[in-house]
């Protein structure tokens, strides 16, 4: 079996809100979160590693989605991807053995998700000096 290569990828599952409550709860499927941009955008997606089924591919836009850790938390590695235009948050538990990349995770995580602001900034400049 051929291994991708995607910008990021790490193990983690999800996790879902207990009915109307801020309680998530951790679905025991394996499961595995990667990023790759297509076509101009950038794409987060969650695959079950059991059933190889690709059940999430979000399209995230610079600057409109961050990954947090969840410090409410104590039992577990739960981190959030929360939307800035909207009221959605998408929860998920690391599943990598090694804690200590958890943090490296976020910010690379993070810096795909920012790509190209700085680049929409540039051209806005490159336009107005065309003016």
């Amino acid at each position: 079996m051929a291994v991708a290569n995607h910008l990021l990828q790490f193990k983690a599952g999800r996790c879902f809100r207990e009915d109307d409550t801020h309680t998530v709860k951790p679905d025991p499927a394996k499961g595995l979160v990667y990023m790759d941009e297509e076509d101009g955008l950038m794409h987060f997606y969650w695959k079950n590693r059991t059933t190889n089924t690709l059940d999430d591919d979000l399209i995230l836009f610079p600057g409109d989605a961050e990954l947090v850790t969840v410090p409410e938390c104590t039992t577990g590695r739960v981190v959030m991807l929360k939307f800035k235009s909207s009221s959605q948050k998408l929860f998920f538990w690391l599943q990598e053995a090694n804690t200590d990349r958890d943090a490296i995770i976020l910010q690379q995580a993070n810096s795909l998700i920012n790509q190209g602001m700085e680049e929409a900034g540039h051209y806005e400049d490159e336009d107005a000096v065309m003016e």
